[in-house]
């Protein structure tokens, strides 16, 4: 009986990690409301989707509620997000409103964005550890705030933009990112996959950064723009392909930046 249940536990955890993207929800729980998170939470693998009669149907419209809001100091991991039955993607997905450790979560169907921080305190740190996001009809992460910004081992499929420094928000800091170990799979082309503001001294550093699909070789690595606070839209200054960066707000060697499997 013992060794029985060994091989059902075994045959379960084989399951649950593999998968075309990331692992596979153990059940489903539907949030009237935002779910805060204000100290370390493990979801286990549970998925979490939106009531749509009390928190929208999840396109990519601005100012979504969250399906989880990760107060300073807190841990989220293992969590499963995408839309409800009928929906378009899971609102707002994950915000952070000061630091915060963002590991192994999955967004299945982002709504708004995937990831979206928000603190002004220039001091924050967020962690965005494994994990992934698929299916986004904008910007995966979204970094509103102020303070440093680390992804490591972090996978985007099907998007339109992976990681953006905010352009035209009302308040603009000076944002740090760093990103490595990254995937990135069907990014739409002429789009890019970190975009930062030259005029509030942003920037990116990219270290092993993968890119697959057939769009590979038309997506920018790094594009540099002038920000506003007036919600224009942000000028393009730079546009940063594989061969090399500028070296100041885009951060990068030619090795860094491979393509295929």
């Amino acid at each position: 009986m013992i060794n029985l249940i060994f091989i059902i536990l075994f045959i379960q955890n084989i399951y649950l990690i593999n998968c075309s993207f990331g692992p596979s929800y153990t059940n489903t729980i539907i949030l009237n409301d935002t779910k805060i998170i204000d100290k370390d939470f493990d979801c286990e693998y549970v998925r979490y989707v939106q009531n749509p009669k009390t928190m929208g149907k999840g396109d990519a419209n601005e100012f979504q509620k969250p399906l989880f809001e990760v107060k300073n100091g807190a841990t989220l991991k293992r969590c499963i997000i995408s839309g409800n039955v009928g929906t378009k993607g899971a609102v707002d997905g994950i915000h952070c409103t000061g630091s915060c450790t963002i590991k192994d979560c999955w967004n299945l169907q982002v709504g708004e964005d995937a990831i979206t921080l928000i603190s002004t305190n220039s001091n924050s740190v967020y962690n965005i550890i494994g994990g992934g996001a698929m299916n986004a009809r904008g910007k995966v992460v979204q970094f509103d705030g102020a303070g440093q910004l680390n992804i490591d081992g972090f996978y985007i499929k099907n998007a339109q933009i992976g990681i953006r420094s905010c352009g035209n928000c009302d308040q603009q800091f000076t944002r740090k990112i760093n990103v490595k170990n990254l995937k990135v799979e069907n990014l739409q082309a002429g789009q890019f996959i970190v975009g930062v503001n030259k005029n509030y001294n942003d920037y990116a550093v990219l270290k092993n950064i993968q890119i697959l699909g057939s769009s590979a070789k038309s997506v920018f690595v790094c594009k540099v723009f002038e920000g506003n606070k007036v919600h224009a839209n942000p000028k393009v200054l730079d546009m940063e392909d594989n061969k090399g960066a500028d070296g100041k707000y885009c951060i990068y060697g030619v090795n860094d930046i491979k393509y295929g499997n």
